[in-house]
């Protein structure tokens, strides 16, 4: 039985500068802290909202070409319904009173996070659900904080 305790930073070091994220991930210990961590809540909304991007023009691609009866406009508003609202029980657990929760927004801080962050502002608003979209720019106005 393999019972070695992953080493969390190796895992982030495959898709950041360790130093960057070495005040962010210092108590991390476990996977399980890890999917409890601001650093990881932030970087599944950021991920989620991005890939479905690029997800749901393939999926449309695929049942456009399947010359069946589908309703493309209901698919791709299925798919969005599904992906942002699963990113937004990721993000909607950041406190920008905590230090890590901010830590993790300055790590995250770049142009494609901001662009996330506007995609879930817009959908949102389509349904009328103004304190998402509110917290959604009350992060990316923290973030903007951090750029250069």
């Amino acid at each position: 039985m393999y019972n070695k305790m992953i080493d969390i930073k190796n895992i982030f070091n495959l898709f950041s500068k360790e130093e960057d994220l070495a005040g962010v991930i210092a108590d991390t210990k476990t996977l399980n802290e890890l999917k409890t961590s601001p650093i990881y809540y932030v970087g599944m909304y950021k991920k989620l909202v991005l890939n479905h991007i690029n997800f749901n023009t393939k999926v449309l691609k695929f049942f456009q070409t399947t010359h069946q009866e589908f309703d493309i406009k209901d698919i791709k508003e299925a798919g969005e319904y599904v992906v942002y609202n699963r990113a937004w029980s990721y993000i909607s657990n950041i406190d920008l009173q905590k230090d890590k929760n901010i830590d993790a927004i300055k790590h995250y801080s770049d142009e494609t996070f901001h662009i996330s962050l506007d995609l879930g502002i817009e959908f949102f608003q389509k349904g009328e659900l103004y304190e998402k979209c509110a917290k959604l720019l009350t992060i990316k106005n923290k973030s903007k904080e951090f750029q250069k």
